[in-house]
C-alpha cells in the first residue's frame, strides 16, 4: 500500500474534512424524513391530510434543524470564503452570474408551467406560502454548504478542479438523485440541472458563500 508523504497527509484531512461536512449538510436535509416520520406517528394521519396548523409546525421543526446544522457546518469553512462581495466586481462576472440566473428562473418557469411562486401563493395561500419560502430560505442555506464543503474537498484532493462545479456535482449526486428516487424522474432531472446551476453560480463569484447563498436562494425560490 502507497503510504502518504507528510505534504499529502494534511490535503487528505481537509478533503476528507470537507467531504464529510458536505455530507452533513445532506444528512441535515434528511432529517426532515425523520420529522416527518414522527409526526405522522403522532398525528395519526399521513401528512397530505395534516391541518394548516400543523404544516406550520413541521416547516418550524425543520427550519430550526437545519438552521443549526448550517450553522455549525458554516464554522468549518474558511474564513475568506465568508466575506463580503467584492465592491466592485467585474463586468464578466456579473455578466456570467446574470446568464445562469436567467436560465435557472426560464427553466424553473417552464418545469412548472408558469412562474413559482405565483403558482405556490395560489396553492397555499398567504401563510403557508410565507412559511414554505422561510423553509426554502433554510434549505437553500443546507444546498450551498454542500456545494461549498464539496467543492473544497474536490480542489483539495485532486490537482485542476477549481474551474470545475465539482460541487455542484456533488449535489447533483446526493440531493439530486435522493429526487429522482423519492419524487420521480421528472423532479429528479430537474433537481440535478439546477444543482449544476448553483455549482455553477459559486464559482462565478469565486466561492463567495454570502453572496452565493442569496443568489442561490433566490434561484431556488423563483
Amino acid at each position: 500500500m502507497k503510504t502518504l508523504t507528510s505534504n499529502q497527509q494534511p490535503k487528505t484531512r481537509t478533503a476528507n474534512g470537507h467531504l464529510n461536512a458536505a455530507f452533513c449538510s445532506f444528512g441535515g436535509l434528511g432529517a426532515e424524513v425523520l420529522v416527518l416520520m414522527a409526526e405522522t406517528a403522532v398525528y395519526g394521519q399521513p401528512s397530505g391530510s395534516w391541518p394548516v396548523a400543523y404544516q406550520l409546525i413541521h416547516w418550524t421543526i425543520t427550519c430550526m434543524i437545519w438552521g443549526l446544522t448550517g450553522l455549525l457546518l458554516l464554522r468549518q469553512l474558511p474564513a475568506c470564503l465568508k466575506g463580503a462581495l467584492d465592491k466592485n466586481p467585474d463586468k464578466k462576472q456579473l455578466l456570467l452570474a446574470a446568464a445562469i440566473f436567467a436560465v435557472s428562473v426560464v427553466y424553473t418557469t417552464w418545469a412548472w408551467n408558469g412562474w413559482k411562486p405565483a403558482i405556490e401563493l395560489s396553492a397555499l395561500g398567504a401563510v403557508k406560502f410565507l412559511f414554505q419560502y422561510v423553509y426554502y430560505a433554510f434549505e437553500s442555506l443546507l444546498v450551498t454548504l454542500i456545494i461549498a464543503h464539496g467543492q473544497l474537498a474536490f480542489e483539495s484532493r485532486f490537482a485542476g478542479c477549481a474551474r470545475i462545479p465539482s460541487g455542484g456535482m456533488l449535489l447533483a449526486a446526493t440531493w439530486g438523485l435522493v429526487h429522482i428516487a423519492t419524487q420521480g424522474a421528472a423532479t429528479g432531472i430537474f433537481t440535478v440541472v439546477q444543482s449544476l446551476l448553483f455549482g455553477s453560480v459559486y464559482l462565478v463569484f469565486r466561492k463567495n458563500f454570502q453572496i452565493s447563498y442569496l443568489v442561490i436562494m433566490l434561484m431556488f425560490m423563483l
